[in-house]
């Protein structure tokens, strides 16, 4: 029997306008209202979604769950309560709903560039002349331009999108990474590190791609390995390599098989880092020289989140051990190398492709194996990465924002 069809919570099953829905019980336990709302009539495309991810309770949603739970509290807001759910207890639904969306890209538009490809640097000045450099076609004849920050006399308008003190603000002054993160003092820090830097991505991702790469670059990392679940059409670039997976793997898989090869075929490296392709680093500042003063947490060993979901903030700014398992946000990971083989080695890190959940969640893999095997994951307040998710859903029409994005991020500053 498809796994759809043994739902607990799936009732009364209909056939509305050629297309199968059936009520959600556990919808309508949440949402505490007896009454017939149309966010309670779920499709069957939904109801599959929903079984094939998380299992939802009262506790704890999935997105495909929070989306409709949103929009039935919406809907609940709009009557102006109901008997058994007043507007307050619908708003407070809506905002727990929120927390457990998930951002994905918006399919149908353009991906994010970030300010510098619609805004000119505040110190890039006047025209002063032109001169000649390398292209693909030969020397190219390049304007020149005036800048007027203290650091430097002139400038190109390639070489100014690519400046790490491009700025919208003419009186700002960023205060550096060692001070808003200073090295916590159980930490050893100050060798040389090498770094191994891998990327997965899917044709779905496409979008944020090049921008993700743009910003890694301008924050010290080059030589990225790209690894490509599916078939996708991807421009060539000085700064990456190539992984082709086809047909398609799945996220999890993807992850894991990235990890795996960077173990092997740089196997001298210090640090390992894992990034999602919808990753925006902070680049006012080379993070990489940054990282290099500071690592490593010694003890005892652990892992670091560059990114910090909206879940995680802390009032203070600084390095924070999680205090729970870590469930949100798989943006950006730097494990030790020792570390990354144990992790890649674990029989049930190995196992998680056999369960029903095995081509997704590789937050909640990375914050089980942590949670088990004692390795403490450090994070910042500020996140030094952003989700650049689009606001869109699993089902189209609701807002996605809550813990699948970062609250405070360096790079707002």
């Amino acid at each position: 029997m498809p796994a759809v069809e043994q739902c607990p919570h799936r009732d009364d099953v209909q056939i509305a306008d050629g297309e199968e829905v059936a009520r959600c019980n556990l919808l309508c336990q949440i949402a505490i209202c007896g009454q017939e709302l149309a966010s309670f009539q779920v499709p069957r495309a939904a109801c599959e979604a929903c079984v094939d991810g998380i299992p939802p309770s009262t506790q704890r949603l999935n997105p495909v769950l929070s989306s409709f739970l949103y929009s039935a509290a919406e809907e609940i807001i709009q009557r102006g309560g109901t008997e058994s759910c007043d507007v307050a207890r619908a708003e407070e639904l809506q905002q727990w709903a929120q927390s457990f969306l998930e951002v994905e890209v918006a399919e149908e538009r353009s991906s994010f560039s970030g300010p510098r490809s619609h805004h000119d640097c505040t110190h890039f000045g006047r025209l002063i002349g032109y001169r000649h450099e390398p292209s693909i076609e030969g020397l190219a004849r390049t304007a020149v331009h005036a800048c007027h920050h203290a650091a430097h006399t002139s400038t190109t308008a390639i070489a100014c999108r690519s400046c790490l003190d491009w700025s919208q603000n003419a009186n700002a002054n960023p205060m550096k990474l060692r001070h808003i993160l200073p090295q916590p003092t159980s930490w050893s820090g100050g060798g040389t590190i090498s770094w191994a830097v891998g990327m997965t991505t899917t044709q779905r991702r496409t979008p944020t791609l090049v921008i993700s790469l743009e910003y890694l670059q301008r924050a010290g990392w080059d030589n990225v390995l790209v690894a490509v679940d599916g078939k996708v059409n991807l421009s060539p670039s000085e700064s990456a390599q190539i992984t082709l997976r086809t047909p398609a793997v799945g996220a999890w898989p993807n992850f894991y098989l990235t990890l795996l090869e960077l173990t092997l075929v740089r196997p001298n490296a210090d640090a390992f880092l894992m990034i999602q392709d919808d990753a925006l680093f902070h680049d006012r500042e080379n993070m990489r020289e940054y990282l290099d003063t500071i690592l490593w947490p010694a003890d005892p060993p652990g892992i670091l989140s560059l990114y910090c979901s909206a879940a995680y903030t802390r009032e203070a700014a600084g390095w924070t051990v999680a205090d729970q398992r870590w469930e949100w946000g798989a943006l950006a990971f730097v494990f030790p190398a020792e570390l990354a083989r144990d992790f890649v080695s674990d029989p049930q890190v190995i196992r998680h492709r056999l369960t029903d959940r095995g081509l997704r969640y590789i937050d909640d893999v990375i914050g089980e194996w942590a949670e088990r095997n004692g390795i403490p994951i450090w994070y910042p307040t500020p996140s030094l990465v952003q989700h650049i998710g689009d606001t869109s859903t699993v089902w189209p029409g609701v807002p996605a924002e809550g813990y699948r994005r970062a609250d405070s991020f360096v790079g707002d500053a």
